[in-house]
């Protein structure tokens, strides 16, 4: 993954959790197009994202407690992304 990449994956996924009441299926077919692979569903959705032959697990909750959550979600798998990237 380059730099542009995941830049532009970032700000995507800021993008699409920016406020959100509920994780809806139009949300996990941008996520799924964005390369996020669906797990399962519980009480949260379980992701996994592809980074250098490894697959990175994330879960994002069905209903938030605020509306900063979503900010703070896409700000700890971005983060954790370009770890493992090594960017």
């Amino acid at each position: 993954m380059s730099e542009i990449e995941f830049e532009r994956l970032k700000r995507e996924l800021k993008t699409l959790l920016a406020g959100y009441k509920k994780l809806t299926p139009e949300m996990i077919k941008k996520l799924e197009s964005m390369g996020f692979v669906f797990v399962r569903k519980r009480t949260h959705y379980i992701f996994d994202f592809p980074v250098q032959g490894k697959n990175i697990r994330f879960e994002i909750a069905g209903t938030p407690g605020d509306c900063r959550s979503g900010i703070k979600k896409a700000c700890v798998i971005s983060r954790t992304i370009k770890k493992e990237a090594g960017l």
